[in-house]
């Protein structure tokens, strides 16, 4: 190695900031931000293999253990976390409510929709082993839970049954799941008006991709619920720990950043 992968915690701030500046740096500008990362003994590209160095990449470093913090708890890698994943960007102590929901597993294409309750909670959704979601122009990381990949978390104020299964997996309209219209959005699937009043823009799938989509997701997902009175409460605390991409609303994580963004856009049509 040629730095060094141990740092302070007022260095690794000082790097990020760096990590910032050089984005929108010129060419000479960039010259002298490197010499600064390197008098701090951090070299991207010689020690990590990074070239181009994005702050989302320096926060992977940082959170697979390749890039360690003195004086703080470092994160788990995936690896060895893979029963209940992490937050990438920072180590959030879960309340005692969330480590105590009991998250059972829900298989939408075999499952009874009565095995979920009629009760309020919160839900993570995560990808079958060896399924992915479609192609984005922008790459995205995801974490682990009971060992299959977390891409979204939600609550259901009155109803796991109603929200989780009907609405999100055999509900046939994205204008009423958020989860849906983000799949769909990633499939390219054509947005036509929900309401016989086009002008209040919302919109949903043709029903021959709203059909195709229920399939897809039936096929390729696999749901966790766990029954609480207080699902207000646990949600930031879940996205905070999974960092699911298809979560935008209340995730701040620099994680994803850019694949939430373009998913978004995606979203509105732009």
């Amino acid at each position: 190695m040629k730095g060094k992968n141990i740092f302070t915690q007022t260095e690794i701030q000082e790097l990020r900031d760096l990590i910032k500046q050089r984005i929108s740096a010129d060419r000479s500008r960039q010259k002298s931000i490197r010499a600064k990362m390197r008098r701090i003994e951090f070299y991207g590209q010689d020690d990590f293999g990074i070239t181009d160095l994005q702050p989302s990449d320096f926060e992977m470093l940082i959170n697979s253990g390749r890039i360690k913090i003195i004086g703080k708890k470092q994160p788990i890698s995936k690896k060895e976390n893979k029963q209940t994943g992490i937050n990438q960007e920072n180590i959030t102590s879960p309340s005692t409510e969330t480590k105590n929901l009991n998250f059972k597993r829900f298989d939408p294409k075999t499952d009874s929709e009565f095995n979920i309750p009629n009760l309020p909670g919160n839900y993570i959704i995560c990808l079958k082993p060896n399924s992915k979601l479609p192609d984005s122009d922008f790459a995205f990381e995801t974490l682990k839970f009971n060992s299959i990949d977390v891409i979204y978390t939600g609550i259901a104020g009155k109803s796991l049954r109603k929200r989780d299964f009907k609405q999100h997996f055999t509900g046939n309209n994205a204008g009423s799941s958020t989860l849906r219209k983000s799949l769909g959005s990633l499939f390219c699937y054509k947005k036509v008006p929900r309401d016989k009043d086009p002008s209040n823009g919302k919109t949903k799938f043709g029903l021959t991709d709203e059909i195709e989509l229920s399939n897809w997701m039936g096929k390729n997902l696999i749901l966790f619920h766990a029954e609480n009175n207080n699902p207000d409460s646990n949600e930031q605390t879940l996205i905070n720990k999974y960092n699911p991409p298809l979560n935008l609303s209340k995730n701040k994580n620099e994680v994803n950043k850019e694949f939430r963004a373009n998913l978004s856009k995606l979203r509105s049509g732009k």
